[in-house]
């Protein structure tokens, strides 16, 4: 396996902090790690960049201002500078080993020794480093277990789960992502008796962790297995509908502008409001919960076996705005399976297009027939704009007739 330095090098925003980094230095001081170095080896797209650095986040700051790039050092004390330059993330971590872990939270000590700091890492996919002209450090063999499909733990895995249990879960995540073997029993086992301090974490720990197991477009498979499935149930109640999961057997396509609000959608929106205890437990934004909420106030029965004409499309765009229809949009091509890819990106290209008509009535129209600024009124103005949504943008005459006759 080759690292993709033609893909390293188009990361233009990557590079530039890399070389910010590096600056004057015969050897370089920062290396890129993780998951990046891990989708250079897979040709896959790069989603998050972090490095590592035997710097003192003193000298990152300084490094940093020096060429005008803004950094969050919240996490200072941890190592961790993160970056945002030109809308997008970094992360730039100090060397450093881990001690006094309790399952939650660790102290650092820094350190020149990059080895050391490989040693704090969960597996050893996760603890291979290289420059920008591909030269790889990879002290655990990391590489080799890539090739052969294996998520192994660097140490003992007992003793790595209960410094943070989240790594349980990760382990889930590369697993289906990047394993050719079976489970290995050990492992599995080490997970059930740390199972109740897994399902005790953040909720925040453990919804980004979703997030991501989702985005990997693969979550299906982690309920193939009995015991997996049964624990991702009990860590995130509420989920419900897995086989909409099953992408590749539908043969779906997942469009980069399908996020996890809309993966997580499939296994929570049906006609009851099922999704507001999740969205409760986890302490989701508004923003999340409106989005469900208008997924779920468009469902139907016929969802699954129906494939929703676009007038019918372009009309609740008045009630839902854009985004949410295109949010349906989503959801219904992932749950039918007779719902055409071509059909799909030819009505989502409609509905981005699409303006939404302007409800406007004169008011005085029904003052002058005797209505009062009262409940009356609106109850009329909104029977008015129902019948003007069902003709086709329209107000007749007989629907303020009808308005009159029922609200005055």
């Amino acid at each position: 396996m080759n690292l993709n330095l033609e893909k390293l090098n188009e990361n233009l925003d990557a590079k530039q902090i890399y070389n910010i980094l590096n600056v004057d230095k015969e050897e370089p001081v920062c290396l890129f790690v993780g998951g990046c170095v891990r989708d250079l080896i897979f040709n896959q797209e790069i989603l998050d960049v972090d490095f590592a650095t035997s710097l003192t986040p003193d000298k990152i700051k300084k490094k940093l201002e020096a060429s005008n790039i803004v950094y969050d050092s919240s996490f200072e004390k941890y190592g961790s500078i993160k970056i945002k330059h030109n809308n997008k993330s970094f992360e730039v971590n100090t060397l450093r080993k881990d001690f006094d872990q309790d399952g939650r939270h660790s102290k650092v000590i820094f350190t020149q020794d990059w080895r050391q700091d490989a040693l704090r890492r969960d597996f050893t996919i996760n603890a291979i480093y290289c420059d920008i002209n591909g030269r790889i450090y990879d002290p655990f063999k990391g590489i080799d277990d890539l090739k052969n499909g294996i998520v192994r733990f660097i140490g003992e895995p007992i003793k790595r789960i209960q410094q943070d249990y989240l790594r349980a879960l990760r382990y889930f995540r590369f697993f289906i992502q990047f394993s050719k073997v079976d489970h290995d029993e050990y492992v599995i086992n080490c997970i059930k008796k740390n199972q109740d301090k897994i399902e005790n974490l953040s909720k925040a720990k453990l919804i980004e962790e979703f997030r991501k197991i989702l985005l990997t477009g693969q979550a299906f498979k982690l309920f193939q297995d009995n015991y997996v499935k049964d624990l991702y149930l009990s860590v995130y109640r509420g989920i419900k509908y897995l086989t909409r999961l099953e992408f590749n057997r539908k043969k779906k396509v997942l469009n980069k502008n399908i996020d996890w609000v809309i993966l997580l959608s499939l296994l929570l929106i049906d006609q009851t409001k099922n999704f507001e205890r999740f969205v409760k437990d986890f302490q989701l934004s508004n923003e999340i919960k409106n989005r469900l909420n208008n997924l779920q106030s468009q469902f139907t029965f016929k969802t699954v076996d129906k494939i929703e004409k676009i007038d019918n499309l372009k009309k609740v765009v008045l009630k839902y705005g854009v985004p949410s229809v295109i949010d349906f949009i989503h959801f219904q091509y992932l749950i039918n399976e007779k719902y055409d890819k071509s059909l799909y990106e030819k009505n989502l290209k409609i509905i981005q297009n699409t303006a939404s008509p302007k409800f406007e009535f004169d008011i005085n129209i029904l003052k002058k027939k005797g209505f009062k600024e009262d409940k009356d009124l609106g109850n009329a103005l909104n029977f008015i704009k129902q019948r003007w949504l069902a003709n086709n943008y329209e107000v007749r005459d007989k629907d303020v007739d009808d308005a009159v006759q029922l609200f005055k």
